[in-house]
């Protein structure tokens, strides 16, 4: 019952105006926002991502990745599951797909029931749809070893902290030979560091429910 009070209650808000910027701008790296660059110049990549909730007894949880380590600009760092889109699936498709191939939930126990803002990538050239979606029992995850770390379940409740988002210095860029150190905001969730797009889509999402 928690979970369907829930999600009666996201697909309301996910009727209205999205928070978009102002949302974006609190976890924005270098507190610049991509909304006001004219995207067509940049010819981005297509990918999507897929902000997955369900029940485990009484908590309301949702399921995020941490990437392996390896030599490019996203190595080890906490995601979505998510991807890059292929020729002739939609946005949505590509997440779904993504999120079978990643963590092992196929897409016939997934319901989506909305879509967040677009974010942007400048280093990886990236332009992202952030989809939102549920399922109905508790998942049994199959990590795809070669590009999940692990898997982290996290309470929607940790999300909810008026403390969760912090700022601290951080080394970024070290995987594309262009490093440089500058203070960053990001949300310390289960004592992870979770930050960059990841960081902005969760932004926008708790703006919207609180």
């Amino acid at each position: 019952m928690i979970l369907k009070e829930f999600i009666t209650t996201l697909y309301t808000k996910l009727q209205e105006p999205l928070p978009g910027k102002s949302a974006h701008l609190k976890l924005a790296p270098y507190r610049k926002s991509t909304f006001d660059l004219d995207l067509e110049k940049f010819n981005p990549k297509l990918a999507s991502t897929l902000l997955l909730f369900y029940q485990d007894n009484l908590k309301i949880k949702f399921a995020l990745i941490q990437r392996p380590d390896y030599s490019g600009t996203h190595g080890g760092q906490i995601s979505f599951p998510g991807g890059k889109n292929e020729e002739g699936e939609t946005l949505k498709e590509t997440a779904l797909r993504e999120t079978f191939e990643e963590i092992g939930i196929p897409k016939e126990k997934i319901q989506v029931i909305g879509e967040l803002s677009q974010v942007y990538i400048p280093p990886s050239n990236f332009l992202i749809s952030p989809f939102i979606a549920f399922m109905d029992e508790n998942p049994s995850f199959i990590p795809e070893l070669k590009e999940v770390k692990q898997i982290l379940e996290i309470d929607l409740d940790e999300l909810l902290r008026e403390d969760v988002i912090q700022e601290k210095e951080m080394v970024v860029g070290k995987n594309t030979g262009n490093a440089m150190k500058i203070k960053v905001p990001y949300m310390d969730l289960h004592h992870h560091t979770v930050w960059g797009a990841t960081g902005v889509i969760l932004s926008e999402f708790r703006d919207l429910i609180i």
